[in-house]
């Protein structure tokens, strides 16, 4: 028979898995750190798989395991035979004396596993392919997850005791809990008393940080308001401060504006020159230096824009993957939920509804594979221009249920201004209507529309403690 007709078996180890289950039979910490690093189906053979799933339930019900005692239980569930009896159960412990490094078994039994899983999803998408889909982009989104999720299971957590996780043996940070606390008190009482403490991404804006912890991992974050109130130049903004301030790689799809023109609003927003004067080239010395110097700043950094129009929501995810697979970005920004479109393509106003659902419902699952915050610009309903005060709500998401139901913080940008040009002019408010893990409420913003940027607001004392004992003599009762 030649070569090319031969059937190769997928990668599989056999000597380990025996050496694996037979430690696990003989060693209680082999046990545990068999149960903890493998799970049944990284098992090639099934009489291996059969013991793995009877040695791991023991361990997860805190019974001791020896062969005996996965003997009885193996013959009560009628598949002792099937593992070839207790002879083959002491044969796997007569394989345990000659190694102590579980680990390094463990670590062999999961790379074939790996490699197999790529088989089969190879072979599950070579078929797909064949049966030519008529929309081929949502297959390439199906395929692209296939091996996503393969490799965001190639360090699987099966759970982890309390006790492992204030050793710090499986934590984050990898240190002792009470040490890490240690240092977060040295850190308070030695940060600056106006600086925010928070314990997500922060958004630059104090007051903002303060109200919503910053912007957690896996959380998606809604900034709805009506066109032209600002929304896309404070997302902006947000993430200038996280690329340029923190050192943060940030991507953005711009489905509304181009690349070119989301360049040309942030220089004008960092470099603090009007868009015009810009555009015009009608710029001083002073302006010309502040271009220059931003533009060398922006340079140093990663930011990342995709501007493709039309985007289906398979084609974002598929290009976001990408985007954290190459350039490990931290926070994403999307502009906006409404210039998106289902994996199908296509729509009536009927299922709108439907595919927004599925669109947000998405974009949270997107933003827990990732482990990053997702923060989606959104527009409001009509419904908003025609209320006393023009102030948004949480129903005027439009197509709302599933965009607030989804959402881990919704936010509203409000300018009275736009509605009345002497009503506050120059300040805006974020207004946190909803915030899954902390407080509701509204923060105040000062908005440059020149510079399409956002600040601080400080307001301004109303007195000094000068002037207030100054006059002290003249206020009654004293």
């Amino acid at each position: 028979m030649s070569e090319k007709g031969i059937l190769k078996a997928p990668p599989h180890s056999k000597e380990s898995e025996m050496m694996v289950l037979g430690c696990m039979l003989t060693s209680s910490n082999a046990l545990s750190v068999g149960a903890d690093g493998l799970d049944e189906s990284d098992f090639y053979h099934t009489e291996h798989q059969l013991v793995f799933k009877t040695l791991k339930l023991a361990f997860s019900q805190e019974k001791p395991a020896d062969v005996h005692l996965i003997a009885e239980e193996l013959k009560r569930t009628g598949k002792l035979d099937l593992v070839g009896g207790v002879a083959y159960l002491t044969l796997l412990v007569q394989y345990a004396g000659t190694s102590a490094y579980v680990e390094e078994y463990v670590e062999i039994i999961r790379k074939k596993s790996v490699l197999r899983q790529m088989i089969e999803s190879s072979k599950l998408i070579e078929k797909k392919a064949l049966e030519e889909p008529e929309d081929v982009y949502s297959a390439l989104d199906e395929a692209q997850s296939y091996f996503f999720k393969i490799s965001q299971k190639a360090n699987p957590s099966l759970g982890v005791l309390i006790k492992e996780l204030i050793s710090g043996m499986k934590a984050e940070s990898k240190t002792p809990y009470l040490k890490e606390l240690q240092h977060r008190q040295e850190a308070f009482h030695t940060r600056d008393p106006n600086a925010p403490s928070v314990t997500g991404l922060p958004t630059g804006f104090t007051d903002l940080d303060k109200m919503i912890n910053g912007f957690n991992k896996a959380n998606l974050v809604i900034l709805a308001a009506r066109p032209s109130m600002g929304k896309t130049a404070l997302a902006v903004n947000i993430a200038e401060y996280l690329v340029f301030d923190k050192g943060l790689a940030v991507g953005i799809f711009s489905l509304e504006m181009t690349a070119d023109e989301l360049l040309h609003r942030m220089i004008c927003s960092l470099s603090e020159v009007e868009s015009d004067r810009i555009k015009t080239g009608s710029l001083d010395g002073m302006e010309y230096q502040r271009v220059v110097e931003t533009v060398g700043r922006m340079q140093k950094e990663t930011l990342i824009i995709d501007d493709q129009p039309g985007l289906k929501i398979t084609d974002l995810r598929a290009r976001a993957r990408r985007l954290k697979e190459v350039y490990d970005i931290q926070f994403l920004v999307i502009d906006y939920l409404q210039l998106l479109s289902g994996s199908k393509g296509h729509f009536s106003v009927d299922n709108r509804q439907n595919e927004i659902s599925e669109i947000s419902r998405m974009l949270k699952n997107l933003a827990r594979e990732l482990m990053i915050p997702i923060l989606c610009l959104s527009q409001l309903s009509r419904k908003v221009e025609d209320r006393a005060g023009h102030r948004p709500m949480l129903s005027d998401l439009r197509e709302s249920g599933s965009i607030e139901q989804d959402a881990d913080i919704v936010m509203f940008v409000f300018r009275r201004e736009y509605y009345n040009a002497n009503d506050k002019p120059g300040l805006a408010e974020v207004i946190v209507a909803k915030n899954r893990h902390g407080s509701v409420g509204d923060v105040e913003l000062a908005f440059r529309k020149k510079f399409a940027k956002f600040n601080n607001f400080i307001r301004e004392s109303s007195s000094s403690p000068e002037n207030e004992d100054a006059f002290s003599a003249f206020t009654p009762g004293r």
